[in-house]
């Protein structure tokens, strides 16, 4: 049976089998070069960063269409503002702020209009994007040069900067998550609102402040994203709802809701990563990486689907057994 630590482990696993795999399909044991192979986490750290926070929100039910575009939009109006006033903190503020302002909209129209999430951040998805073609139109905007650099950073010649920054948010949200109140709720909140709501919980500023916390971290993302990108433009947001969704969902977060965890969204962040730079090393185009990211994410559906139905079969099975055995114990007195 597989039980809540069982999964991460299986994770690890399938990502040690597709590293092995990459070096053994690329020549000259290039995969396993310390700086490639820790580099690939740098193309996909603005992703765990939105996952993380996305992953909260999928545990009770909801979903965050708009992370994409809520991060171009943040991304756009900071390299406006640098490119206006060339303030770099200034431009950094504008840039958590936006997100922040972004993410209470979505928890906004979440919480208190019960509109359905997936209809709701659908909406705000269109708002963003909006934003973005005002702003840029089909104009690309260049990054600062010192995010650039801060985003290139590292250590010992081969340690990503932006590594150690997903490290350590992954263990922040793994804290919340195992050890506070906040995990509890989240996951009750996913099995059953109304008795978590006449429990005397809150569930709607619980749902405000989760999607707030997306929004700030699709800010902090944007800024991430600079150290790998050195511009940003209006069409900068596409795919990245479904990559964000697929690190989620592969990490084994029911996408209905009240099942996952933290370390297995940051694993998954990690294959994904292992999965892009080896498809690019292998020279495959970005069309092979999405049709691949697309596979993924069904297969993670059908085998989640598959597990827990597997789960419930096990579970009626004991109840019948236990109920059995009851009532031979009660015939036999």
């Amino acid at each position: 049976m597989f039980n809540k630590l069982s999964y991460p482990v299986i994770l690890t696993v399938i990502l040690i089998g597709l590293i092995a795999f990459f070096a053994v399909i690329i020549p000259n044991g290039v995969f396993l070069k310390p700086r490639v192979l820790l580099g690939t986490t740098t193309d996909v750290v603005y992703l765990g960063l939105m996952a993380l926070p996305m992953t909260y929100i999928i545990l009770t039910g909801g979903i965050d269409l708009s992370v994409g575009f809520l991060m171009a939009s943040a991304g756009m109006l900071c390299s406006f503002v640098f490119k206006t006033t060339e303030n770099l903190p200034l431009a950094i503020f504008v840039c958590l702020f936006a997100g922040i302002v972004g993410g209470a909209l979505n928890g906004l129209v979440v919480s208190k209009t019960k509109i359905p999430p997936f209809i709701a951040t659908l909406g705000t998805m269109s708002v963003f994007n909006g934003i973005t073609w005002f702003i840029g139109g089909s104009h690309s905007f260049v990054s600062s040069s010192s995010l650039v650099q801060i985003g290139s950073l590292r250590f010992f010649g081969s340690l990503p900067f932006q590594l150690i920054v997903l490290v350590v948010v992954f263990l922040i949200f793994d804290f919340i998550h195992n050890r506070s109140s906040l995990g509890r709720y989240l996951h009750a909140i996913g099995y059953n609102e109304n008795a978590v709501n006449f429990s005397g919980v809150n569930t709607s500023r619980v749902k405000f402040g989760i999607y707030t916390l997306c929004g700030f971290m699709c800010g902090f993302s944007a800024l991430t994203f600079f150290g790998r990108s050195f511009e940003i433009n209006s069409t900068t947001g596409l795919n990245m709802n479904i990559e964000v969704i697929t690190l989620v969902v592969l990490g084994g977060t029911s996408v209905m809701g009240g099942v996952g965890t933290i370390r297995g969204t940051f694993i998954a962040c990690l294959i994904v990563g292992v999965l892009r730079k080896g498809l690019s090393l292998m020279g495959a185009s970005g069309d092979v990486y999405n049709f691949v990211l697309g596979g993924v994410l069904v297969l993670s559906l059908i085998s989640f689907a598959y597990l827990e139905k597997k789960k419930k079969m096990v579970s009626r099975s004991n109840a019948i057994k236990n109920l059995t055995e009851s009532a031979v114990a009660g015939s036999g007195k």
